[in-house]
């Protein structure tokens, strides 16, 4: 969903869960309509779209639930490791956080029912069969700027502990080293996190989170457009000082 404003995508989000249309004959729709949900939605089954649509089964979602969740009901470590297994990829697949942010899962390593159930009909999946074909088309959403700024963002809640509001260093470094690494990479990403490693060693807090995502996408690597009166986390500020002295 490139350069779709918040209020579009959420549009064409709703447009999918009512009609589990793909995304493309989402935007297609809301298009043709103006962006108005409802004709949007009247357009979709009075033009014969909704019938190249396979209607989503819920009981089988409900299925596909059990056969994960653990004797109180949730999907834990062990049940992500078998849907991991039947998706034939490895859970620290950035694929899975994709996953977890269409569930919108409030804590990495765990699926409610509603989550479960409401991310499967967002991605108009019904079996673990039909989210394993999806995979190609959930990894490609991290190559489009603004879906990957979503994830980027959904991520540090993901990864909070429960009943925190930071997220612990060693998890940030990885959940980093993931989205600033492996799929976006960052020339300066080592340095952060020896900078981090040496001067700070405690929690990342969600401002400097999510500021370090607007900081790569606009200060270059040699740092000579930073402006040190923006309004940039104490830590940015630091780690430009710091990276600056050095030889």
């Amino acid at each position: 969903m490139n350069r779709l404003t918040k209020a579009n995508k959420d549009k064409v989000t709703q447009f999918r869960g009512i009609t589990g249309a793909s995304e493309k004959q989402a935007i297609d729709c809301l298009k043709l309509a103006s962006w108005a949900l409802e004709p949007a939605i009247d357009h979709f089954y009075t033009s014969g779209l909704s019938s190249q649509v396979a209607p989503i089964d819920q009981r089988a979602i409900d299925a596909l639930y059990e056969k994960y969740a653990n004797k109180d009901e949730t999907i834990t470590t062990e049940g992500i490791m078998q849907l991991c297994e039947d998706l034939a990829v490895q859970p620290e697949d950035e694929v899975m956080l994709v996953i977890s942010s269409y569930m919108n899962a409030k804590t990495m390593g765990e699926f409610t029912k509603e989550e479960f159930s409401t991310g499967m009909f967002k991605m108009g999946c019904d079996s673990s069969e039909k989210l394993k074909k999806k995979l190609p088309e959930l990894r490609a959403e991290l190559r489009g700027e603004d879906r990957f700024k979503d994830i980027y963002l959904y991520a540090f809640g993901w990864s909070c502990d429960k009943g925190t509001k930071c997220v612990q260093l060693e998890t940030a470094t990885g959940m980093w080293q993931l989205l600033l690494g492996r799929v976006r990479p960052w020339t300066r990403l080592d340095v952060w996190l020896e900078f981090l490693a040496k001067h700070h060693n405690r929690a990342i807090s969600k401002d400097t989170w999510n500021q370090l995502y607007d900081f790569v996408q606009t200060v270059k690597p040699d740092f000579s457009n930073y402006d040190e009166n923006s309004a940039w986390p104490y830590l940015l500020d630091e780690f430009v000082e710091n990276s600056k002295a050095k030889p």
